[in-house]
């Protein structure tokens, strides 16, 4: 029987077409499933790297939008950073082209000048009297503090030019950036920094030829990772002779006191710490901040002190003798042409004349970077012959007084240091350069023979006895042959170096904390202090302006296109600029610097820089400072030493 054919319906069809289109090897090849295959194969070539593609394109956009808003993230930063507020009012900073927040000519004290010269400075200790200082009527003002003011006024060296204001006493404020919240934990040490050469020169103002090269250089100020602050003291007869009138010496000395205590009092503004304050002198700076540590009234105003070379003569001067002696240089002439009150001297430019390059060279040429003459004609002289450029400092028995000269009267951590040859500042003779060996026998036995059986042993002692110590090579230091080279260091041990070693002695049998170092390195010849003396050694501040990293903005060192013509020396003076930063770096903070080796009461450790490198060599003083000795006949050498 045939059974009749019944229609199909839609289930039926749908099932069907899924039977027709299953097979035993699975899936027929549909459109659908061609499409859905295709990707399949694709997906672990084409789609694996359009992902990757696209994740690298969102990185990249990433990167570009942090480099384009970051800047404008910083300037907002950067805002709120260059604005702070002290006890004299709100100050607007600028961010310098190098990076550095930067607060230039800010008061610290009411300027020096009318009833005010010749008097101790007046601080800015109320509402008053910082509006007086600050010229306005007003104490809710914003004040601009952009701009560089003048130095203290003062004689160019040779020239006499006059340059500066009396109205001088300013500070500069350079502090790091950071991108971390101004809390206690995070405030920086601060770094104060006295300047000044023969306390008649120096500023901190930009442009003035003498101080080229004495501003913290903005890797100087990254590196050690602290707050710099730079200022003007009066200096020169305004700063360090007593007016018969008034009779208060040591005025530039006050001055620097006023600073420290502003700073103790406002640098938290800034995110200093002020209680982690390191002085830090060079030059005759150096010499005031050795006086401000042994004085009752420095007490607690710093934590650390950093001094290079300062003048190790006992203070002689006493406030009597001053006012005698000023009494003397103001009273007024009338072929001078000058002010005159009460029959002294009043205008500023007619005072510093009193201290002119005319009367001042002829100290250096005799004095202070001469060799000792201790031949019995010199011993015999007159002392109303000599210069009163020796007797600075006043031992008034307050500020300065000689009984604690070298008695401190607390305890501070110290970094005392020199270079190897000071007194090649400023050679003299001028012609030394031109000397062969046998004048320069001559001259030596000129000026320390003192018979003529010691003749020949002291020739042999002299030339032999000094050798630059080395680093590379411990165990052979090299002997000295260069007249010039020789001269300067002969001069140099007994001026400071020596001296300095038995004041080392004197302090640490007191439990004084000091690290002694001995900088020696050689340079391009260059005029770092507007002298006229060109110089290549380790000169007197040199270690200052290689801490400071001075020589790369100081106009006459790069005037010869030295950066781009031998990038070799550069590279070795940038060495050594990292060595000072990254002890500084770790002395501001700890009060210690772990590679340099510290002085002993029965061992004067000395830490000799050299190419870069920290060594102690054995003893490499001792027999210098043993010549010596014997030349003079005995152990005691501060009477040769610089005077203050």
């Amino acid at each position: 029987m045939i059974r009749s054919q019944q229609p199909t319906t839609s289930v039926e069809g749908e099932v069907d077409q899924i039977s027709w289109e299953e097979t035993v090897l699975g899936r027929s090849p549909s459109v659908s499933n061609l499409r859905v295959s295709e990707c399949r194969r694709r997906f672990t070539s084409v789609c694996w790297l359009n992902l990757v593609l696209l994740f690298t394109l969102m990185i990249a956009i990433a990167v570009i939008l942090y480099f384009v808003v970051q800047p404008y993230i910083q300037a907002r930063n950067y805002q709120a950073q260059t604005v702070v507020n002290t006890l004299c009012g709100t100050l607007q900073g600028f961010v310098n082209s190098d990076g550095i927040i930067t607060f230039l000519g800010i008061p610290y004290a009411l300027a020096p000048v009318g009833v005010n010269r010749f008097k101790r400075p007046v601080e800015l200790t109320t509402q008053e009297l910082c509006k007086q200082a600050w010229g306005t009527n007003s104490s809710d003002m914003v004040h601009l503090v952009t701009q560089y003011k003048s130095p203290c006024m003062q004689l160019e060296p040779i020239t006499d030019k006059l340059v500066g204001n009396e109205d001088c006493l300013y500070a500069n404020v350079f502090v790091p950036v950071s991108d971390q919240p101004l809390t206690p934990s995070t405030a920086r040490p601060v770094i104060v920094q006295i300047s000044g050469l023969f306390f008649l020169y120096g500023g901190s103002a930009a442009g003035l030829s003498v101080t080229a090269g004495q501003q913290p250089h903005a890797r100087t100020v990254r590196t050690v990772d602290a707050i710099h602050v730079t200022f003007n003291h009066r200096i020169g007869p305004l700063g360090f002779l007593t007016h018969p009138r008034t009779k208060q010496p040591n005025l530039g000395l006050y001055d620097q006191l006023a600073l420290l205590r502003w700073i103790r009092s406002n640098i938290g503004a800034f995110g200093g710490d002020p209680t982690r304050v390191t002085l830090f002198g060079y030059g005759s700076g150096a010499t005031c901040a050795l006086a401000l540590s042994q004085s009752l009234l420095g007490h607690s105003l710093f934590d650390r002190l950093w001094i290079s070379a300062p003048a190790l003569g006992l203070p002689k001067l006493s406030l009597e003798e001053a006012v005698t002696h000023s009494e003397q240089l103001f009273e007024c002439n009338s072929s001078l042409n000058a002010s005159c009150e009460a029959g002294y001297l009043n205008d500023g430019p007619s005072i510093l004349r009193l201290w002119s390059w005319f009367h001042m060279e002829p100290w250096l040429k005799q004095g202070l970077f001469s060799l000792p003459d201790l031949t019995s004609d010199s011993m015999n002289l007159d002392k109303s012959t000599r210069s009163w450029f020796d007797r600075i400092l006043v031992d008034d028995g307050n500020l300065v007084d000689a009984r604690r000269w070298y008695n401190p009267t607390y305890t501070v951590p110290t970094v005392i240091g020199q270079t190897g040859h000071e007194a090649a500042l400023y050679l003299a003779p001028v012609t030394v350069p031109f000397w062969d060996e046998t004048f320069y026998q001559q001259y030596l036995l000129g000026r320390l023979a003192q018979d003529e059986s010691s003749k020949m042993d002291l020739i042999t002692q002299l030339r032999f006895a000094l050798t630059d110590p080395t680093c590379s090579n411990r165990s052979q230091p090299k002997q000295i042959t260069d007249v010039e080279a020789h001269l300067t260091s002969l001069i140099t041990d007994a001026r400071y170096t020596c001296p300095l070693t038995q004041v080392v002695r004197k302090w640490t049998e007191q439990g004084q904390p000091i690290y002694r170092y001995y900088l020696i390195s050689t340079h391009r010849r260059f005029d770092p202090y507007a002298l006229s003396s060109f110089v290549s050694l380790a000169f007197h501040g040199w270690d200052g302006m290689l801490y400071l990293r001075g020589y790369l903005s100081h106009p006459d060192y790069i005037s010869s296109g030295l950066v781009f013509s031998n990038e070799q020396e550069v590279d070795d003076l940038l060495q050594m600029s990292q060595l000072l930063n990254r002890a500084m770096h770790e002395f501001s903070r700890t009060g210690r610097i772990r590679q340099w080796k510290p002085s002993e009461s029965d061992w004067d450790h000395v830490n000799l820089i050299d190419e870069g490198q920290v060594c102690r060599p054995w003893k490499f003083l001792e027999q210098r400072c043993k010549v010596w000795e014997h030349l003079i006949g005995s152990p005691d050498l501060l009477h040769l030493a610089w005077p203050v």
